[in-house]
């Protein structure tokens, strides 16, 4: 008997398939270079923040306009509404109030075309086209007003200062709705953007709805935007600047067909539909403070998903 014979009898004689012993095999070293580390570098309170929203997104709600009165769409960079929102805000076009807050000036993306300048100037121009794609943007959502906080890339400061100045923002505003990426969107803008919100307006009446760009959430909530899909792929299409690094229309386009298939509002699972995670805005940022830490109690385990290391992360907020 040769020696493949005596594999497959041994492998018989003990109800063992040589398929999955070659998947286990091959599976085990992905797990240890891929899978192990991912769940590794998580916190525990961000596992039980997941499990949390998992409980709620059995079943996700289909979300009917108007979903408010007064929508105010929280960017850390001009394209974010657009991307991660787009179809909603248009939906509410002329039937609601939409206001749009960006945190960031948007230096650390995109590129201008034939920029050949030294970085200070090629930053400057990128920053001016950025501001211009969003003031094109905000046109073509009827926007009634449009507010710059102008932090850095990468620097959406955690004090006091900056926490005052988005709370006077929205208690002029005293939206109805908040959209914001949500809170473990894989970005540190958009994970700073919900600490700032959540330290600064814990305690408004209002609606908040988390949407996906770098990292997919498990949605308790859709909207159906297949109508509205055109009109968004246009707005993305303002932000030039963009586009020239990351194809955000593919991007965007295809997840709303994915988003529209499991959540099955169409015949034969067709259309486009943007997902999100809707809360009540206390039980939101009630999610946000057990992964980041209260107002001048940042979470030591956390406060590197939040670009804060050393001195900077001890000091926080004094």
């Amino acid at each position: 008997m040769g020696f493949v014979s005596t594999i497959k009898v041994l492998c018989q004689r003990h109800g063992v398939h040589p398929r999955r012993w070659l998947t286990g095999f091959v599976s085990y070293p992905r797990y240890l270079g891929y899978i192990r580390p991912h769940l590794l570098n998580a916190t525990e309170e961000e596992f039980r923040v997941r499990r949390q929203l998992l409980a709620q997104a059995w079943e996700p709600r289909a979300l009917v306009a108007p979903v408010g009165k007064r929508l105010l769409a929280l960017c850390p960079h001009p394209d974010d509404e657009s991307i991660g929102a787009g179809g909603l805000l248009l939906a509410h076009r002329n039937i609601a109030e939409i206001h749009l807050v960006c945190l960031c000036t948007g230096e650390g993306g995109g590129s201008i075309a034939g920029a050949d300048a030294d970085p200070e100037t090629t930053k400057r121009m990128l920053v001016e086209a950025r501001k211009a794609e969003f003031a094109k943007t905000a046109e073509a959502l009827g926007a009634v007003s449009v507010r710059h906080l102008d932090f850095p890339d990468g620097g959406i400061p955690c004090s006091t200062e900056a926490v005052e100045k988005l709370r006077s923002i929205m208690d002029e505003i005293r939206p109805d709705v908040v959209l914001l990426p949500w809170f473990l969107d894989d970005h540190v803008d958009h994970r700073r953007a919900n600490a700032l919100y959540s330290w600064a307006c814990a305690d408004m009446d209002a609606t908040v709805l988390g949407y996906e760009i770098w990292s997919l959430l498990e949605p308790n909530a859709v909207f159906d935007i297949t109508a509205h899909l055109p009109g968004k792929l246009a707005l993305i299409q303002n932000y030039a600047s963009q586009l020239r690094t990351v194809d955000y229309a593919s991007y965007a386009s295809a997840l709303a067909r994915v988003r529209a298939h499991h959540a099955a509002l169409h015949p034969l699972r067709a259309g486009a539909a943007e997902a999100y995670v809707a809360l009540p805005n206390r039980a939101y940022c009630e999610l946000v403070h057990a992964l980041y830490g209260v107002r001048g109690n940042v979470r030591a385990n956390t406060a590197a998903s939040l670009g804060l290391a050393g001195p900077e992360a001890l000091t926080v907020m004094k």
